[in-house]
């Protein structure tokens, strides 16, 4: 297969061969015959695949389907919407709402609310950052937990209760939403994923053909004894696309919670929940080391970073720190200096803004440094933690770039980084010979206010068209 008349980031116009699912050769266009089958670009732009570094994919392509209450200002706005949308869900199944922000809500969420509208029917609603949710009446008694008065849980019994939620849904029904889910990334240039699913998502993997995309699935500690059992290792292979990945350990909680451990406490003087402290930490790190896990930890307020780092450091071990939302000038040095990888979710500033203003004033200037980090010499991958925010990496390359979206004021531009970083920060490949021909072609110029709708021409993983518009 060849491509031709592409545009690469430098002008230039190259045709690209593909053999075997690889590049083959890149040559100036025109450099040989015409022939059936070649796909002509006509001068559209191509670079290399996008990842997707941080994807919770079983609970995006749920999310797709269900209501968000992201736009709303207060618990008894949230109700009357859940209400609204109750007349639209058969009485027999459960309705989830997604995207709750009740940290800027105007008054406290509590399960009394929530069961006046719901009655007896299974109600539960997501925070945007799923570290927390709140239920009815009926709901809890579905799940089989015991609710307090608010109706909340957060952080590890959130998850408990969502796994248990999740698993409601056949698997027939999951698989096509999954599938969906895939082909709607891959319409957005993505050829690959980092799967972090919390409940066993190497074994979900295991029992699905394939993927059309690229996928590294995740281990968490809670299945390390039957990871051991299979031989799991960071890069064994499932499928021809989807090979097991990193050791995911979440350690502390989110800002949204309040529960991201900090150094400085929040206005109630908290700190926020560390789940997972030092000794802990290494003991679960070095298990994983042992199997051939890399490890990818979850350390979003600063002294859950310092944690984290601390272990990093003692015991030789390092991978990927997963968000790093807040940070010291000191550990960030850190992390250059001990080849700690950043893998940071851009679109989360924007919807943190407001959140970082009221519970982490004063400490701004050290939230979403993304250019310290680069300067500090720290390798840094974008993704979405979608759910959280859409599985799209123009997107997040948007938020990394312009740090603003809606006409909005750019948020601490001083750390915005330029379009071509943040495509680098995208991919895992670049078009040369002998790289995977995992390519994307857009139509029009690849611009900082084009990013959130960039059109994508032409998908192709592995030398296999996933999607075209040509």
């Amino acid at each position: 297969m060849r491509i031709t008349r592409a545009r690469l980031q430098d002008g230039s116009l190259v045709d690209v061969e593909v053999a075997d699912g690889r590049i083959a050769a890149v040559v100036p266009s025109g450099s040989a015959t015409a022939a059936d089958g070649d796909l002509d670009l006509d001068g559209r732009i191509l670079v290399p695949g996008l990842w997707d570094e941080h994807v919770h994919l079983g609970q995006w392509a749920a999310h797709r389907r269900r209501i968000s209450i992201l736009d709303v200002g207060s618990a008894t706005e949230a109700a009357a919407r859940i209400r609204d949308a109750l007349r639209t869900v058969p009485v027999d199944e459960p309705l989830v709402a997604v995207g709750m922000r009740e940290g800027l809500w105007s008054d406290a969420p509590s399960r009394a609310l929530l069961d006046a509208v719901a009655g007896d029917r299974a109600v539960t609603a997501l925070s945007a950052d799923l570290h927390a949710s709140w239920s009815s009446s009926a709901m809890g008694r579905m799940l089989g937990v015991e609710l307090p008065d608010d109706g909340m849980l957060r952080e590890a019994p959130s998850f408990a209760a969502m796994r248990t939620l999740e698993a409601t849904v056949d698997d027939a029904t999951r698989e096509r939403w999954i599938g969906d889910a895939l082909a709607a990334a891959a319409a957005r240039g993505i050829v690959g994923i980092t799967d972090l699913d919390l409940d066993d998502a190497v074994g979900a993997w295991s029992r699905r053909s394939g993927s059309p995309v690229r996928v590294e699935v995740g281990v968490y500690p809670h299945d390390l004894d039957l990871a051991e059992a299979r031989g799991d290792r960071t890069g064994r292979a499932i499928h021809d696309r989807v090979h097991v990945g990193p050791l995911k350990v979440i350690t502390d909680g989110s800002l949204g919670t309040r529960t991201a451990y900090c150094h400085d406490p929040y206005p109630d003087g908290g700190r926020g929940l560390l789940e997972v402290p030092p000794e802990q930490l290494a003991a679960v790190l070095a298990r994983g080391a042992a199997m051939g896990l890399r490890p990818a930890v979850h350390a979003l307020g600063d002294a859950a970073l310092t944690h984290a780092l601390d272990v990093f450091e003692a015991t030789g071990i390092t991978g990927r720190i997963e968000h790093a939302q807040l940070a010291t000038d000191a550990d960030v040095a850190r992390m250059g200096a001990l080849g700690v990888t950043a893998s940071i979710q851009p679109e989360h500033m924007l919807d943190d803004r407001e959140l970082i203003a009221r519970y982490w004033a004063g400490r701004e200037r050290l939230a979403y440094r993304i250019r310290s980090l680069l300067d500090a010499g720290v390798a840094v991958i974008l993704g979405s933690d979608a759910p959280v925010a859409p599985l799209d990496p123009w997107v997040s390359m948007a938020a990394a770039v312009t740090r603003t979206r809606g006409g909005d004021a750019p948020w601490q531009p001083h750390e915005g980084i330029d379009l071509a970083t943040a495509l680098a920060c995208s991919v895992r490949s670049r078009i040369a010979v002998g790289e995977p021909a995992d390519l994307v072609a857009i139509d029009g110029p690849l611009e900082a206010e084009r990013l959130r709708a960039m059109p994508v021409a032409l998908t192709m993983v592995g030398g296999d068209v996933l999607h075209s518009t040509l």
